[in-house]
């Protein structure tokens, strides 16, 4: 796979083997023009006024080329799956497919002749559809954890993507945040979930405030084992109590904020072996969903009559917290509760 230079007129450009049949003499064509000035602006040469004294460049130098289609394939570790609106940006791009808009498709070895796509997967999927059988290509040699932390760094400035596609790319990479937050969860016998689904499908358990739970634990690229351990006894309780064992509805975003903000504001109480116990008999006791409930009747009345309120979560927060203080006035209370359930 060679890479192409076009220094020269002289040089008389080639392109790669591969490449579509008229490539070379466009190429030709293109430097030509450049060269002798017809159908050409002033041009500004690359230029810099001082390089950097200590520049740091890492990774491999990438190589260029052209591959096959049939041997690219795709990571759903890390990429993002193809719903409707994907395939329908697909079939433009292909219906109207021009060589002059398609950029190289990053892509890194896979094993046995065949290549991981790294970013491209849309214009690689338009360009089969067109019947095109090869695509230009920069091969750069990273494992699973380089590719996903490539793809989060150029899909993360350019493309929209999901807090779902940053989690599963994250996961894929070895990202520490994502990496303890999936096992705090998954201790609590929860699921840290990696797409959205629809609301009769969700489960109770399955948790899909991804975004939030990263804020969590994430301080600036530090995790919090404090967090984890808060967010570890929070969904364990949440998901013994009985309401909470059976109904999808109190994994909502906002009951998951406002019991998480309660139990850790329990401070050093949450360390002992009773905790877990202790915070599921109580919500046995109080039923969250009840107290949502009331809380959101209060915000709606504010809002009616135009009166400051805070936000859902922090009113069921402070609801639960002024219970949990009746119910458990001390350690020695805290710690009775559990031994007792």
């Amino acid at each position: 796979m060679s890479e192409i230079d076009v220094s020269s007129r002289a040089a008389s450009p080639v392109a790669p083997a591969g490449a579509p049949d008229g490539a070379s003499h466009e190429l030709g064509r293109a430097v030509a023009l450049a060269a002798d000035g017809r159908e050409a602006t002033p041009l500004r040469p690359v230029a810099v006024t001082k390089p950097l004294a200590d520049p740091v460049v890492r990774g491999e130098r990438p190589h260029l080329g052209w591959v096959e289609i049939s041997k690219l394939r795709i990571d759903d570790r890390y990429q993002r799956p193809l719903a409707r609106h994907n395939w329908e940006a697909i079939a433009r791009i292909a219906r109207a497919f021009d060589w002059s808009l398609f950029t190289v498709v990053d892509i890194a070895p896979a094993g046995g002749g065949l290549f991981s796509v790294i970013d491209g997967q849309h214009r690689v999927h338009a360009a089969a559809l067109a019947g095109i059988d090869k695509v230009p290509v920069r091969i750069v040699s990273q494992p699973l954890a380089g590719q996903a932390r490539a793809f989060m760094g150029i899909n993360g400035n350019v493309t929209a993507i999901t807090p779902f596609h940053v989690l599963r790319a994250s996961l894929a990479a070895g990202e520490p945040w994502a990496v303890e937050a999936d096992r705090a969860i998954t201790r609590a016998g929860c699921r840290l979930m990696v797409s959205n689904a629809s609301a009769v499908t969700k489960q109770p358990g399955e948790v899909y405030a991804t975004q939030w739970v990263r804020g969590l634990v994430d301080r600036q690229g530090e995790v919090s084992v404090t967090a984890c351990h808060a967010l570890e006894v929070a969904l364990a309780s949440l998901k013994q109590n009985s309401e909470g064992a059976a109904n999808p509805a109190a994994w909502a975003h906002t009951v998951l904020r406002a019991w998480y903000l309660a139990v850790e504001g329990l401070d050093e109480w949450i360390s002992h072996p009773s905790a877990i116990p202790a915070l599921t008999a109580f919500l046995d006791r109080e039923r969250v969903l009840s107290l949502l409930a009331e809380a959101d009747e209060r915000w709606r009345k504010a809002k009616r009559e135009g009166t400051p309120s805070a936000p859902v979560f922090r009113l069921l927060a402070s609801d639960i917290q002024s219970r949990l203080d009746a119910m458990v006035p001390s350690k020695a209370a805290f710690i009775a509760a559990g031994e007792g359930r």
